[in-house]
């Protein structure tokens, strides 16, 4: 019978700290989410750059922009493909210029 006592004192005494530290931690995600919607969602993501490529077969002129340079220049050989053949618009013809 005093084994049955000293195991429901000490989980209740458990169950306590527990919820006490569960308040806690929601307390805690709740002042974070608050923090991130107060900075428009862009506390974690501070490298803003974008990427402007460009390739030039004849006098016409293609343009793509991104954050990603890869993507950049897929949109840019896309549109130059689109519009003349592949060999005026390989990789090595295009031309990207990082924004800050």
């Amino acid at each position: 019978m005093k084994k049955l006592i000293l195991t429901l004192c000490l989980t209740a005494a458990a169950a306590t700290s527990a919820a006490a530290s569960d308040e806690g931690r929601i307390a805690d995600l709740e002042y974070r989410i608050a923090v991130l919607e107060r900075n428009g969602n862009t506390a974690y993501r501070p490298n803003r750059s974008v990427y402007v490529c460009s390739v030039t077969p004849f006098r016409k002129t293609f343009e793509a922009a991104d954050n990603n340079e890869g993507l950049a220049r897929g949109k840019v050989r896309r549109a130059c493909n689109a519009e003349t053949s592949a060999m005026f618009c390989e990789d090595r013809d295009i031309r990207c210029k990082r924004f800050d």
